[in-house]
């Protein structure tokens, strides 16, 4: 696990922040979701809830590993990541449960995830570069 930023982490939880989530298939397709839930922990790890994540759910049950990508404006950054476990109790659950009952949805469970790696995918002369 790599620590995020300060910067990145910042991006995450700003409520502007555009944030996608991609998983692949069994069968290797490339599977992406808007990830309005995309949060990070006091530890660091990146949290998602699940709601209305079908494929996804089933991505991850195969697959662990995950990228996400955030942006806001120029700046952008992909995550590569691994599922940590799925919670469907505890305080991440609590959290995550009021903040998606706010929008009219239902936690089915919490996915956490260790971040592995980070890229600056900004439109800027740094893009490509690994930041962690």
């Amino acid at each position: 696990m790599v620590q995020l930023t300060e910067p990145i982490v910042r991006m995450i939880k700003h409520p502007d922040t555009n944030k996608v989530l991609a998983t692949v298939s069994a069968d290797g397709k490339p599977h992406m979701i808007v990830c309005g839930s995309l949060d990070v922990t006091e530890c660091g790890r990146i949290v998602v809830g699940e709601a209305y994540m079908y494929r996804t759910v089933k991505n991850l049950e195969i697959n662990p590993e995950v990228e996400f990508l955030v942006w806001k404006g120029n700046s952008a950054y992909s995550i590569k990541a691994v599922v940590v476990s799925r919670e469907t109790s505890g305080p991440e659950f609590d959290k995550m449960y009021r903040f998606l009952e706010r929008k009219n949805m239902t936690t089915v469970a919490v996915w956490e995830f260790d971040a592995l790696e980070v890229w600056d995918e900004s439109a800027s002369d740094t893009s490509g570069d690994r930041v962690i």
